[in-house]
């Protein structure tokens, strides 16, 4: 794939329940390296989209390619062998495994032995298992987890969770990482920490980044690009400072308070 060819490309992607069409022929292109928010009110869409582009739904009709590669017929798991990850509003973390092992759980989508060979656990065995240890720990320091390899995940605070949730998904190897609400629950302090690790893990692991998220300054803080969506059609598309000017913009999801604030 170039450089000039989009990551990620949706092609009047539309998706149909019954009666209800949740998203309606939506375009949306991601270039390599590069950080997009998707934005709208409640109901219009984003999380459906995620779901078309993670492979949990299928479009009804349209197309999505990742890579250059139409993703049609391929489920989440092949989407994450091929570099999709994503987190979610709510955080699903193994609640009664130690943070260690819940990301050692995602190194495995990578891992090249089978079960015959984790039985024998001959030398090869335990240099995969070495090599595992090593990079679950790289990315458990990288974000100041590391000393809480042995806790459960589910008693750890809030904003560690969601740390390693993304942790987790980045252990996938991703080449986009898409982030549902991350900013969820989180206090204005734990806001600004979030947008600092967004743009770090841009850079650190030289990845894209889709962003759905309700908070404004969030938003328009990290994102290079921003499409809104609005009873899942896409009304506006354009710069932070394109789509914060917008008068459909403004009169769907922004308002007058939230553009002066």
């Amino acid at each position: 794939m170039s450089d000039e060819t989009p990551l990620l490309k949706l092609d009047r992607a539309t998706i149909r329940f019954g009666g209800l069409t949740a998203v309606s022929e939506l375009d949306l292109e991601i270039g390599r390296h590069e950080m997009v928010g998707l934005i709208g009110p409640n109901g219009a869409g984003k999380t459906t989209a995620f779901n078309l582009i993670t492979g949990v739904y299928q479009p009804t009709s349209g197309s999505i390619e990742f890579a250059g590669r139409p993703t049609a017929g391929l489920k989440p798991h092949h989407l994450a062998k091929l570099g999709v990850a994503r987190t979610f509003q709510n955080i699903r973390l193994f609640a009664s495994l130690s943070v260690f092992d819940n990301v050692r759980v995602a190194t495995q989508l990578h891992r090249e032995h089978g079960i015959l060979h984790s039985l024998w656990r001959g030398k090869g065995f335990r240099e995969s298992e070495a090599a595992v240890e090593s990079e679950v720990m790289d990315l458990l320091s990288i974000f100041k987890l590391e000393g809480l390899r042995d806790e459960q995940a589910v008693s750890l605070p809030y904003g560690a969770q969601r740390r390693l949730e993304i942790v987790r998904a980045l252990a996938t190897r991703p080449k986009l990482l898409l982030l549902d609400e991350p900013a969820a629950g989180m206090n204005p302090t734990e806001k600004e920490e979030l947008m600092h690790l967004i743009r770090f893990i841009q850079e650190r692991f030289s990845i894209s980044v889709l962003l759905v998220e309700h908070d404004m300054t969030v938003v328009m803080g990290v994102c290079q690009r921003i499409a809104v969506l609005e009873y899942g059609k896409k009304i506006a598309e354009g710069t932070p400072e394109q789509i914060k000017c917008d008068p459909k913009v403004i009169e769907a999801y922004l308002g007058e308070e939230e553009v002066e604030s």
